[in-house]
Formats: structure tokens, C-alpha cells, sequence
């Protein structure tokens, strides 16, 4: 009786020790799941943070309106340009509903009536890529007089930075 006793004290304190064993292996890796959480989040967090602050310098030169419409304000994009004797001054490329819509005047300011003309806008990003292009028509000016440019787009490229303007 006696080794049948010792038998099973020896199987209670081996499980005894079994169920220390795993609930200390429960512990550990709850330990490990809360870290990898925390992780996670953290990393998420940051990456929120680097998105907005990206957003924010991508998006510094665009505002939006209270009725949804966005205008690009980008200092580069509002230099007038001077393209065979037109100037092209006072210049808004506003976005609303996917559809982005650049105005501007037009001047001649050669010392004779232009023709009907045929423009291509060429919309750049910061760093001089080609992002889209427009067609615009301007009909005859005459010497030292306005008229509007209106070129649209159904697609949104209100974050163009700047762009150029050929005669076609």
C-alpha cells in the first residue's frame, strides 16, 4: 500500500507541477498576444500620423469650399504665363464631383487680333511631371483686350501644382 501511496503522491505533485507548467505557458502567451497587440496598434498609429502629415503637405495649396468645391491655390500654378503674345493671368483650377475645371484670362497683348486658337494645358506635378492634359479654344482677340480660357477635365486633378500652356 505503501508504494501505492507514494505512487500517488508522486502523480498529484507531477500534477501539480502539469498544471503550474501550463497555466505559467498561459501567462506567457497572453504576455506575448497583449505585446503583439500593442505593437500593432502603436505601428498603426504612426502610420495614421505619417498619412495625415503627408496629406497635409500634399494638400497645403488646396482648399475646399463650404458647398464641397476644392480650388487649388498653389502659388506656382497662379503665375500668370505669357505663350506668343497671350497672357494668361488670374488663373483657377477648382475641382467638384471628379470634375476639375482650370479658368483664367486671357489678354492679347500682341499689337494685333489673334485668331481663333487652339490651346493645350499640360497639368504638372512638384516635380515637373505631365499629370493630364486639357484642350481649350480661344476665339479672336483683339490687340490689348480679354476673353476667358475655360478648359475642363472629368477626372480630379485638383492637386496639379502647376502647368504650362502650348499653342497648337
Amino acid at each position: 500500500m505503501e508504494k501505492q501511496d507514494i505512487k500517488k503522491e508522486e502523480q498529484k505533485k507531477q500534477n501539480k507541477k502539469e498544471t503550474k507548467r501550463k497555466k505559467k505557458n498561459k501567462k506567457i502567451i497572453v504576455f506575448i498576444i497583449i505585446v503583439l497587440i500593442l505593437i500593432a496598434v502603436v505601428v498603426l498609429i504612426f502610420n495614421k500620423d505619417n498619412k495625415k502629415v503627408e496629406d497635409k503637405k500634399e494638400d497645403s495649396y488646396i482648399e475646399e469650399t463650404e458647398d464641397g468645391i476644392k480650388v487649388n491655390k498653389s502659388s506656382k500654378l497662379n503665375e500668370a504665363k505669357l505663350v506668343n503674345g497671350l497672357l494668361i493671368s488670374n488663373i483657377q483650377l477648382t475641382e467638384k464631383d471628379g470634375m476639375t475645371t482650370l479658368l483664367a484670362d486671357v489678354t492679347n497683348k500682341n499689337e494685333e487680333k489673334t485668331g481663333f486658337k487652339k490651346l493645350t494645358i499640360t497639368l504638372l506635378d512638384e516635380n515637373g511631371n505631365e499629370i493630364s492634359s486639357m484642350t481649350a479654344f480661344i476665339s479672336e482677340i483683339e490687340s490689348g483686350k480679354t476673353t476667358q480660357l475655360n478648359a475642363s477635365t472629368t477626372s480630379n486633378y485638383i492637386k496639379a501644382y502647376d502647368f504650362k500652356v502650348t499653342e497648337d
